[in-house]
């Protein structure tokens, strides 16, 4: 996993140790810029392999970047829902999606703890499989409720709410939370005129 491009990808508010990925690929689709990248199985596997997170010459196909796409969109709906304030652990539906044939993978720690394998992985199961593995160890760790979507519904970018009281909205403040506390503002003038 190369941290250093991961944390390119997320522009600020960045989830701690392999959470990360989580956010990262959560941002593959960024709806502010209308960009998407797993468009092609060309932009995600530049994505991939900017990242580290796949061997080189690893296998992609057509049914894995579907697959793949069906695992961002149940990942980012439970990071809306975390952002709501609704159960930590997501809707049945929404984590049945994120369950698939891969197996997780364990290894063992410099220090003799086990942990996830994270090593690059050899192909598109296993990464996907490293991605459940990812969500598990957060929910395990109670980091997983701090990975949220920001609330600005024309940005829906991911962030990690390091807040105290884990009440973090936004990803940018100065932009997304001032655009709608303007929003609001004016609305509110608006009825009472």
């Amino acid at each position: 996993m190369n941290q250093q491009a991961l944390l390119k990808q997320v522009e600020g508010k960045p989830a701690p140790g392999s959470l990360l990925v989580i956010q990262a690929f959560a941002n593959t689709l960024d709806v502010e810029d209308g960009t998407d990248q797993l468009e092609s199985l060309q932009s995600w596997r530049r994505w991939l392999q900017e990242a580290e997170l796949i061997a080189p010459g690893a296998r992609l196909g057509s049914e894995q970047l579907r697959e793949a796409r069906e695992v961002r969109e149940a990942v980012r709906a439970l990071l809306a829902a975390n952002s709501a304030g609704s159960s930590d652990r997501g809707e049945p539906d929404q984590l049945s999606k994120l369950l698939g044939d891969g197996r997780v993978t364990i290894a063992a720690g410099d220090e003799g703890a086990l942990g996830l394998d994270l090593a690059p992985a050899r192909d598109a199961r296993h990464f996907l499989a490293q991605l459940r593995g990812i969500v598990y160890e957060a929910q395990l760790k109670g980091t997983w409720p701090r990975l949220k979507l920001c609330e600005n519904p024309e940005c829906d970018w991911a962030f990690y709410d390091s807040s105290r009281n884990r009440s973090g909205s936004w990803c940018r403040m100065g932009e997304c939370g001032n655009r709608l506390k303007n929003r609001a503002y004016r609305a509110r003038q608006r009825r009472g005129r």
